[in-house]
């Protein structure tokens, strides 16, 4: 090859693959928003739901954040929710570690996700009090004040949304959360604290920005990519609703959507755990001040990317900690235990371990509405913290409730009619259950909530006066964690 061809082939290579804010357009400003989202507590790497493993993690994203930043002085960075739940590193500090690492790397704002409140609101309290940046959701209220408005308190942080001044150029950024989260979380978790619809808030916040004269709006949602709108994900009638967005960045349901355009409205989403960082550039054009361009982009965390010094080292007594505690022993198996149907033995060994925490509580049941997270078997041998958390990959909560026979025939048939269920009534036989008799029935927290709405008889039931329901202040795992040890020595 002609070397002058070699050499301007690589120059045209390198100019190409070179970002827009290095691209030296004296009448363009290129601003740049990194994100991330769905981290769930995950600092280092793990592996995908097909199970490709070495990928993500907070510690290689921060890496690519950092190449990023030297190349283009005009940033910012934000997480779109569900931080910290997860990882045994997450729940051993209660979030602490991932709050800490966003100080260390300098995040710009973060926004409330559904997993945030799994431990309870006053986990969630104790993160936005612990954050260097702001907490940016709208479509909450704290005691029935709404965030921006609340006076005293950690919660102070809480804002509907920021302005922040980049390179001379004004940009909005709304926060909002699910909607979806009464529907999965107990209202002993919540509190005094509620959330509202996402698209009445993103009206009144865009209608406040414009009075702030802001040069572009930009929406962080803890509401994903969807084929079809559902309810805890209304991106399509929000966005057609609600005029102004520049861009939308997303997050909830675990996808890696570099771009799509929707109503006019770039939109991005960077997948689950860090497995991918995203990055939106935004182009102004100095000298009208207008956008006049838009891209969205997403880069897979593989091992290309080092792990960023910082981080591991600032985190490395937690994830040390973490990793001797996923090696615990907590039994052994003898002989297989089957997972397979929905009256597994492993689905019995999962509601007698309810039972049996329960008692220890001095709550009695006659019965368990439960399944399983799988039909893995479990197969002999020393299990370990790690397994349980295989088992129940959740934090949900137990909750008890005194409901009738008939209502219970109720709930057995509204979770049939839910095809990836795998719900069963353990301890009581149906053909036995007395209609107007109440029954000592134990649940999640979760499925007590409707499971997403897939249960909204049940919902319906346990809120009745007359079901007495409680919660419970156990975690599931926790539960399954004990019974085993208590039952399953290692010889």
């Amino acid at each position: 090859m002609n070397p002058n061809r070699r050499h301007f082939l690589s120059g045209a290579a390198a100019w190409m693959s070179a970002p827009a804010c290095m691209a030296g357009q004296r009448s363009i400003k290129t601003i740049s928003l990194f994100h991330t989202t769905d981290l769930h507590g995950h600092i280092l790497p793990s592996k995908t739901y097909d199970g490709i493993g070495n990928v993500g993690g907070l510690a290689r994203c921060a890496t690519q954040i950092r190449k990023w930043r030297k190349e283009c002085p005009d940033h910012l960075l934000f997480d779109v929710g569900d931080v910290y739940q997860g990882t045994i590193a997450g729940y051993q500090t209660e979030g602490k570690v991932m709050i800490d690492s966003f100080n260390k790397m300098g995040y710009d704002g973060w926004v409330l996700g559904n997993h945030e409140f799994d431990w309870g609101i006053d986990i969630v309290e104790s993160a936005i009090k612990r954050s260097e940046m702001p907490v940016i959701t709208g479509n909450v209220t704290v005691e029935e004040k709404k965030a921006g408005a609340i006076e005293d308190g950690a919660f102070t942080k809480l804002a509907p949304w920021i302005v922040k001044e980049v390179a001379g150029f004004r940009i909005g950024f709304v926060g909002l959360t699910t909607p979806g989260i009464p529907y999965w979380s107990r209202p002993e978790l919540l509190k005094g604290f509620r959330v509202f619809d996402p698209i009445e808030s993103l009206r009144v916040s865009v209608k406040e920005l414009g009075v702030e004269k802001v040069d572009a709006i930009v929406v962080l949602g803890h509401m994903g990519w969807k084929r079809a709108d559902d309810f805890a994900n209304p991106i399509q009638e929000m966005l057609k609703q609600v005029s102004g967005i520049d861009v939308y960045i997303g997050g909830h349901s675990h996808q890696d959507r570099p771009a799509w355009y929707w109503s006019n409205v770039l939109c991005t989403q960077a997948n689950y755990y860090g497995i991918n960082c995203g990055r939106v550039d935004l182009s102004f054009d100095l000298e009208s001040r207008k956008l006049v361009k838009r891209n969205a982009w997403t880069v897979l965390m593989d091992d290309r990317f080092a792990l960023d010094p910082v981080i591991v080292e600032s985190t490395k007594t937690i994830v040390e900690n973490a990793e001797e505690r996923r090696q615990t022993v907590i039994g052994e198996v003898r002989e297989k235990i089957s997972a397979r149907g929905k009256s597994s033995p492993f689905w019995q060994l999962i509601c007698t371990a309810f039972m049996k925490t329960a008692e220890k509580q001095k709550i009695f049941s006659e019965g368990v509405f439960h399944g399983t997270f799988g039909n893995s078997d479990v197969d002999p041998g020393v299990k370990t913290i790690e397994d349980a958390w295989q088992w129940i990959p959740y934090e949900n909560w137990l909750v008890h409730a005194r409901i009738t026979g008939a209502q219970i025939r109720v709930i057995m048939a509204e979770s049939k009619e839910d095809r990836y269920s795998d719900r069963n009534l353990f301890g009581l036989d149906p053909a036995d259950i007395q209609p107007d008799k109440r029954y000592g029935i134990l649940f999640n927290s979760y499925d007590s909530q409707s499971g997403g709405r897939r249960l909204m008889f049940l919902r319906t039931i346990l809120e009745e006066p007359a079901s007495e329901t409680r919660l419970i202040p156990v975690n599931t795992r926790e539960s399954v964690i004990d019974y085993f040890a208590d039952n399953y020595e290692v010889k």
